[in-house]
C-alpha cells in the first residue's frame, strides 16, 4: 500500500493542537532503529522549520489581519509538529555523532 497524499484527508486545525503530555515523545535508540530513522527525522525537522520560516515570511509580506491569523494559528501548529519530530532525537549524542548525522542527510538527499 502507498500513500497517496492526495487521497488522503487532513485533519482540521483545530483537532491538531497538542498539550505537553502529547508533546512529550521517547526519543528513539540510535542503537535499535533502523539506520536511515535517525536521517528520516533530521529531514522531517529541517522541512517543518522551513515551512514555519515561510509562514513567518509570507506574514510579513502581506496586509491582510485575517491572512496574519491564519498564518499565525498555522505557524503555531507546526511549530508544537517541530518539536514533536525534533524531541525523537536523543540529547545524549555528541557533537561528532551529530555532524555525522546531518552530513548523511546532505549527502542522501543530493544522491
Amino acid at each position: 500500500m502507498t500513500f497517496n497524499s492526495l487521497e488522503q484527508r487532513g485533519i482540521p486545525l483545530d483537532r491538531q493542537l497538542r498539550n505537553w503530555r502529547e508533546l512529550n515523545v521517547d526519543p528513539i535508540d540510535p542503537d535499535r532503529c533502523d539506520p536511515y530513522t535517525r536521517c528520516r527525522i533530521i529531514t522531517m525537522n529541517g522541512i517543518e522549520v522551513e515551512a514555519i520560516l515561510f509562514s513567518h515570511q509570507l506574514a510579513r509580506n502581506t496586509v491582510d489581519p485575517e491572512i496574519k491569523r491564519q498564518l499565525a494559528t498555522t505557524r503555531y501548529i507546526e511549530a508544537q509538529q517541530q518539536k514533536a519530530v525534533n524531541w525523537l532525537l536523543p540529547g545524549l549524542s555528541s557533537v561528532l555523532e551529530t555532524t555525522i548525522a546531518y552530513e548523511q542527510v546532505a549527502v542522501d538527499l543530493t544522491a
